[in-house]
């Protein structure tokens, strides 16, 4: 099963440091693994400059249990079989949001 693009996934940590996390699933079915693996970041409870606010009123299905901000400086790989449930997913605008900051991190420009 393929997840969306905007969607929010509880994973373990790619990186075997922690337990498992929530994530926002940035990458979309171009994506040459789609299915198989994800670009993702990471949804945390701190509020740091420049963090993605997660308001309610972002969400399209589901939700988190806790007031969330995305951080995009902090992009990951997901392996499907990291993935253990999608909990909820949010609009393009803040996917849009989230990838424009991250550009802004990276690239020649």
């Amino acid at each position: 099963m393929a997840y969306p693009l905007g969607g929010i996934v509880v994973a373990r940590d790619p990186f075997g440091s922690g337990g498992e996390r929530p994530y926002l699933l940035v990458s979309n079915e171009t994506h040459p693994f789609h299915g198989e693996e994800y670009v993702a970041a990471v949804v945390a409870t701190t509020d740091r400059d420049r963090a993605v606010v997660l308001a309610d009123d972002v969400f399209t299905a589901g939700s988190l249990p806790r007031r969330s901000v995305v951080s995009p400086w902090n992009p990951v790989t997901l392996k499907d079989e990291f993935i253990d449930t999608h909990v909820a997913t949010v609009t393009g605008g803040i996917v849009d949001e989230v990838v424009t900051e991250l550009c802004s991190y990276v690239g020649t420009r």
